[in-house]
């Protein structure tokens, strides 16, 4: 640990991590609330979840793009606590105005909105992590922020489901926005990362953006990634990840419920076992992360998400055991951790400084269509297959990724690259 306490005695990293866990936190309240929304209006319906969480997707598509070219100019710290101002403000709005009206098109379009906002402050906060952590210090620091999201995922399942089971949806967007304000403060407290923009790029307006043309920008980052073969191997692993997790996505949530028979209290629970194999995987790959190589520590960690999968599935479809199924959920949390630390690590190592929000949102574009098409096209198939079958077509889509990669590793060798 002590690497990681050497991070975080640094100021400005300590704030911008303490302002994710409560951020995450938000989020995962968030996310909890709407599956309240949509268990109260069309309970077991994998496909009316899925195309409810589109709604939080699809701005991604339209806005990451942008995104990128415009927080690769402007002041990230001040872009973030602007983000989750609006965010909180929008998130307030939902119980104070729309919860109680009969058409849902008023709630999709908040949603669709507070994930519009996210699409500025997610590369952000990725592209700022640089600017505030020397380059020997990325592997560890990424790993802490990694842990970041494990919390707000541990939150999501525990302390979020309990929250609006007993404050109810209401009751929980208004905690949901008063945490996207706390999330503000702590970042607000950040002062004099080492990057800092010039005089003359500080006085470059919206004009000046357009002038230069956003498109050719976001093509400019799109061939960067493409002529870069560590880029690629990033971009296609973070598909990879984000296809078989939107698969799942729905039909594991509805999935746990049939099971167990609850709406929120055992999903809760298996996080918090899925979120202490993430802390221990991120903790475990931060310490000694640097011995291995990042593709090979990618490839077996997909491995082993695939089997862990199988197995969760298994359990819960042949027993409905919660102490085995919460001991196989640890293991696909620590299988998983590897994966986003090493390609994000991978990305600041080679990536430029004014090229890292434009490719941040081009990867976070990628992902996002591939966790929509799959989390829709698993939903809708549920309708006619048993879901427990969807799950193992995810497993073994897993571990063949992750033994293709294995194969084609070779040609990384023959090319001299490093990851």
């Amino acid at each position: 640990m002590a690497r990681f306490r050497e991070v975080l005695s640094e100021r400005n990293f300590f704030l911008l991590w303490v302002g994710q866990i409560i951020s995450q936190f938000g989020d995962r309240l968030n996310q909890m609330a709407l599956i309240a929304i949509v268990y109260s209006r069309a309970p077991g319906s994998p496909f009316e979840l899925a195309k409810f969480f589109s709604f939080t997707i699809i701005p991604s598509f339209f806005v990451s793009p942008i995104a990128g070219a415009f927080i690769d100019r402007w002041d990230k710290k001040r872009t973030m606590i602007a983000c989750d101002i609006l965010r909180g403000v929008i998130v307030f709005a939902i119980p104070l105005l729309f919860l109680d009206l009969t058409p849902t098109f008023p709630i999709y379009t908040a949603v669709f909105l507070i994930f519009a906002v996210s699409c500025f402050f997610l590369p952000a906060r990725l592209a700022i992590i640089p600017d505030i952590v020397s380059k020997e210090k990325l592997l560890v620091a990424n790993s802490l922020f990694t842990v970041t999201a494990m919390i707000g995922a541990i939150f999501w399942f525990v302390v979020g489901g309990l929250l609006v089971e007993f404050l109810k949806v209401k009751g929980g967007l208004y905690l949901n926005s008063f945490v996207y304000l706390m999330s503000a403060l702590a970042i607000v407290f950040i002062a004099g990362h080492r990057r800092r923009q010039k005089k003359s790029e500080g006085s470059v307006g919206i004009e000046e953006i357009i002038k230069t043309s956003i498109v050719r920008e976001i093509t400019d980052g799109m061939k960067y990634l493409a002529a870069h073969s560590e880029a690629r191997f990033a971009f296609r692993m973070l598909f990879v990840l984000m296809a078989g997790a939107g698969a799942a996505y729905a039909v594991v949530i509805v999935f746990i419920q049939d099971a167990m028979g609850s709406m929120t209290r055992d999903l809760s629970l298996l996080g918090l076992f899925l979120g202490a194999g993430f802390f221990i995987g991120s903790v475990v790959y931060g310490k000694m992360g640097h011995r291995f190589s990042k593709a090979k520590s990618i490839f077996a960690c997909l491995i082993l998400c695939g089997i862990s999968m199988c197995a969760f599935t298994a359990v819960l479809k042949g027993t409905k055991s919660f102490v085995g199924a919460s001991v196989v959920a640890m293991i696909l949390g620590i299988a998983m951790a590897p994966i986003g630390i090493s390609t994000n690590t991978l990305i600041h190592e080679m990536v430029d400084e004014k090229m890292r929000g434009r490719i941040f949102s081009s990867l976070g574009v990628a992902m996002n269509v591939a966790f929509l098409i799959f989390m829709l096209g698993a939903a809708k198939l549920a309708e006619r297959i048993d879901s427990g079958w969807i799950l193992y077509g995810v497993s073994v889509f897993y571990v063949i990724c992750g033994i293709l990669g294995f194969i084609d590793l070779r040609v990384f060798k023959e090319k001299g690259s490093n990851v």
